[in-house]
């Protein structure tokens, strides 16, 4: 099974601008997991708790160095990618 880069992009006031280029608003192509009915708990849970990092790092729990508004975790490298900084 092949699975798509779990995503988390995050829109501030300090930065909006990469947001409709990481989040696609189009309807999922057919062969698309979740279309398949394929139920991907961990990877969902894992997601969501990067997210849960994020806001709290959005709201002054954690430090946060980078203050990246994208990050995408590629399953088979195990790769967790940053981008899209405010200037």
């Amino acid at each position: 099974m092949r699975l798509a880069p779990r995503r988390r992009p995050t829109s501030t006031a300090q930065k909006r601008d990469h947001f409709r280029s990481r989040v696609s608003f189009e309807d999922a192509p057919a062969d698309d997991d979740y279309n398949r009915n394929i139920q991907i708990a961990d990877l969902n849970a894992l997601n969501a708790a990067l997210a849960v990092v994020k806001w709290k790092k959005l709201f002054g729990f954690y430090r946060d160095l980078k203050s990246e508004h994208h990050s995408q975790l590629s399953i088979d490298t195990n790769l967790l990618l940053n981008e899209d900084r405010p200037e």
